[in-house]
């Protein structure tokens, strides 16, 4: 076989690579800000996370541009604001090398956290290998990534597998990096992060499936070097799957969707471990999608989601439990002349359940049902991709001062380069 025919299948694996999505590595920021106590704050949380997701027909394109942004936002409380952004961009460094960047923030009342990663992928016949690095201004914080990319979207199988180096720097070949007079924090066990995703892709379905785990981890807070009993001790463990089936049949666009979202942090001093704090909390959902086209320009869709928000804080002082069951639907109607405009409106009701035995959260507004009807308005112009919707109130009263009908608004806005 000549040269030159032997480079083909490594040209073709480049190629793949190229239009294959991010696998974005997460961190133990992803388990150690997450609450589900938090999102109470938002009487209509689970209707703000819906209404400010970028759109679906946005999807394929995002995932194949070398080069993209994409944002998704919109009006929490009066006082805070949903902030989701994506960046990615790609540089050939060779014939079958890469260099990659991408950036991730994450600002809600769920999580809170952003990443910049830099990697470097090497493209072969039988998968494209990388290493990753992810720097903070705390260098004890910087995160590595060993990972293997193989498929892309357009192949029927596709497989990304990494294991992330958490906190590289913090006790792990060495002490922890400190400035002068900071507070020393090294591992007594440290964590790392396997993760593993694949998916098939056939004509008329498609298959996704997913996990991340982040090791459990205990941390030393020196608090005195001369008194170690005053010492603090904190521990944190954290798991992420999802799974989505999509398919289409009988005229129908059909989905379903699955995630699981849990964490477990402690804290105790030394010198009295009977005095300590364990918070557990989970969040898993159920969702399930029926598109069907009306006519030449028109399309229905029907949304179901059920949600559940479980968290118990074992405390020798205060202990507290919290339940939360989200029951939600949704219908919409779209209209679209072409990729260049869209109009959508639709509605969606929330019936919320709360129990919270012992301590009460002061932000909860316990069981209850929450109504909005809303419009949507979208443009395409070159490039660049953009949404806007309007929330309309309903049937519910809210605390806060409303104009007119106005029940906040959300902005989405995508574009390659």
């Amino acid at each position: 076989m000549s040269g030159r025919a032997r480079s083909i299948p490594l040209l073709l694996a480049l190629a793949l690579a190229a239009l294959a999505p991010q696998r974005a590595c997460a961190g133990t920021e992803e388990f150690s800000t997450f609450s589900v106590e938090e999102q109470e704050r938002d009487d209509e949380s689970l209707l703000d996370h819906v209404m400010s997701r970028t759109p679906e027909a946005w999807e394929t394109e995002w995932c194949r541009a070398p080069l993209a942004l994409r944002t998704g936002q919109g009006c929490l409380t009066s006082g805070q604001w949903f902030t989701s952004i994506d960046a990615k961009l790609r540089a050939s460094m060779a014939r079958n090398a890469w260099f990659g960047l991408t950036f991730t923030d994450r600002e809600n009342d769920a999580v809170d956290y952003q990443f910049v990663d830099f990697s470097f992928h090497l493209a072969t016949r039988f998968g494209t290998p990388y290493f990753m690095f992810r720097p903070f201004h705390d260098k004890s914080r910087q995160d590595f990534a060993l990972g293997l990319d193989v498929g892309a979207d357009t192949t029927v199988f596709q497989m990304s597998a990494v294991l992330g180096l958490e906190d590289f720097f913090n006790n792990l070949w060495a002490f922890r990096q400190t400035t002068l007079g900071q507070t020393a924090e090294p591992f007594v066990k440290h964590p790392f992060e396997p993760a593993l995703s694949f998916a098939v892709h056939r004509p008329a379905w498609r298959a996704e499936m997913g996990g991340r785990y982040l090791t459990p981890q205990v941390k030393r807070i020196i608090v005195s070097y001369a008194f170690p009993d005053l010492d603090h001790l904190t521990t944190l463990w954290g798991s992420y799957v999802w799974g989505s089936l999509e398919a289409r049949t009988a005229g129908f666009d059909w989905t379903i969707a699955t995630v699981n979202h849990q964490a477990k942090s402690g804290v105790w001093t030394v010198g009295t471990p009977n005095d300590y704090l364990h918070d557990y909390r989970r969040q898993w959902s159920l969702e399930t999608t029926l598109t069907h086209a009306l006519a030449a320009h028109w399309a229905a869709e029907w949304r179901g989601l059920y949600q559940e928000r479980t968290g118990n804080v074992e405390s020798a002082t205060v202990p507290r439990a919290f339940a939360g069951t989200d029951r939600m639907m949704q219908i919409e109607a779209r209209y679209a002349r072409d990729e260049r405009f869209t109009v959508r409106f639709g509605a969606l009701r929330d019936r919320v359940t709360v129990y919270q035995p012992g301590y009460a959260i002061p932000n909860s507004q316990g069981s209850r049902y929450e109504d909005r009807a809303y419009v949507g308005v979208g443009f395409k112009l070159g490039r660049v991709s953009m949404q806007g919707v309007e929330g309309l109130r309903l049937f519910d009263k809210e605390r806060y001062v409303l104009t007119n009908i106005h029940d906040k608004g959300f902005l989405q806005l995508q574009s390659t380069f």
